[in-house]
């Protein structure tokens, strides 16, 4: 029996390069050692083998799969074009847990591959959303202890930074979609978007191809509307604004709206939480002030220095990690956060936004069409 699962990186330089830190993400995971690295890139795959401590060096995450005996696999590019065809020979080389940066994939028929090769291979698949905080998870626990009564409405908002609206909503709202179905509890049913180009409805002209890999997309402005099956209702909205750094970390997140009370969470992965003890949308003081939340085992090492926003994130991460090799050894699924089921539904959800303006009507779930909405550009 293995005392410890070897874990292997799967990195590429100049095309998304090793995500937001997952190929450290197992630096304090018990029980895993970061055996091998792959990236085309020789200097990238270099630097990477320094990072992780791993004594093997592949330029091809082919040839590293197939001569590793790996428990574990990172596929860590931030860039989303090739994470089908790394989760795919992952799940198929006898790996038991992958562990995918965010976005999931760029289309649905991307994911629907990765989740099937996952399913027949018996593999467990965590993606890197962002409700691996201290802050969602306490907050999660207030809503599901109804200290804010019943939830009946969550906004969420994106950075709203240089990419704002479409890129905004694939490359962060994967975050908030997934914290949307998270805090709901539930599936959504049908859904509405609206998307615009300074302010305009899109037209087939301002389709484009994304940055990152992520394929056709149009608008720098969205705003989209999601029911959900408990009556629950939820929002995104990216529009263009104020782009200093600060100003958007702090934009980015969300506000649960309970007949009780509200929370706001913002700044992801850093986090911020807020607490306002009256249920209206309009503040009545008599009810109580709006109050900060602060975890110090989350703002502070155990020795008192503050976290910073790297450091965070990397705390963040290996949540994640912990979880994932905590599932494959005790031989049970991820409980804790966003599985491929998980990261597919947050990319359907945002794949409807599309669908819905360019069919210009509210869209169903499951979507029929698995492909980009753009692919056949706009129908009106």
């Amino acid at each position: 029996m293995k005392t410890k699962l070897r874990a292997g990186i799967i990195g590429r330089t100049g095309g998304g390069d090793y995500g937001h830190h997952l190929d450290t993400a197992y630096q304090w995971v018990p029980g895993v050692e970061v055996v091998a690295v792959a990236d085309g890139d020789a200097d990238g795959l270099v630097s990477a083998g320094r990072r992780t401590g791993a004594r093997r060096l592949y330029p091809d995450y082919r040839e590293m799969l197939e001569a590793e005996d790996l428990d574990l696999v990172n596929v860590c590019p931030r860039w989303v074009d090739c994470h089908r065809d790394m989760v795919v020979a992952s799940a198929e080389s006898g790996a038991r847990g992958i562990l995918c940066e965010k976005p999931m994939a760029p289309t649905l028929i991307d994911a629907d591959a990765m989740v099937e090769a996952c399913r027949a291979n018996g593999v467990r698949m965590v993606v890197a959303h962002r409700r691996a905080n201290a802050y969602e998870m306490h907050a999660k626990k207030l809503v599901d202890t109804g200290e804010i009564g019943d939830v009946q409405v969550i906004r969420t908002h994106g950075k709203a930074d240089h990419r704002s609206g479409a890129e905004d909503l694939m490359v962060l709202g994967t975050h908030m979609m997934d914290s949307m179905r998270y805090f709901a509890g539930a599936d959504p049913v049908w859904a509405h978007g609206h998307v615009t180009q300074d302010g305009r409805e899109v037209e087939a002209g301002d389709v484009r191809d994304g940055d990152e890999g992520i394929g056709l997309i149009a608008g720098n402005g969205v705003a989209a509307y999601f029911a959900f099956d408990n009556g629950i209702t939820g929002h995104f909205e990216s529009h263009p604004t104020d782009t200093s750094a600060n100003r958007t970390r702090r934009w980015f997140g969300f506000e649960i709206y309970g007949t009780g009370g509200i929370i706001s969470l913002r700044n992801s992965p850093r986090g911020e939480m807020y607490r306002y003890p009256y249920g209206q949308w309009i503040p009545d003081e008599r009810a109580g002030k709006w109050e900060r939340v602060l975890l110090d085992d989350w703002e502070k090492h155990p020795d008192g220095r503050i976290r910073t926003y790297d450091e965070a994130m990397l705390l963040s991460n290996h949540l994640i990690a912990d979880e994932l090799a905590r599932a494959v050894i005790e031989d049970r699924g991820v409980e804790s956060f966003s599985s491929d089921e998980d990261g597919r539904a947050a990319l359907e959800m945002i794949m409807a936004v599309h669908e819905s303006q360019r069919i210009g009507a509210r869209v169903a779930f499951p979507l029929e069409n698995r492909g980009n909405p753009y692919g056949a550009r706009l129908a009106r």
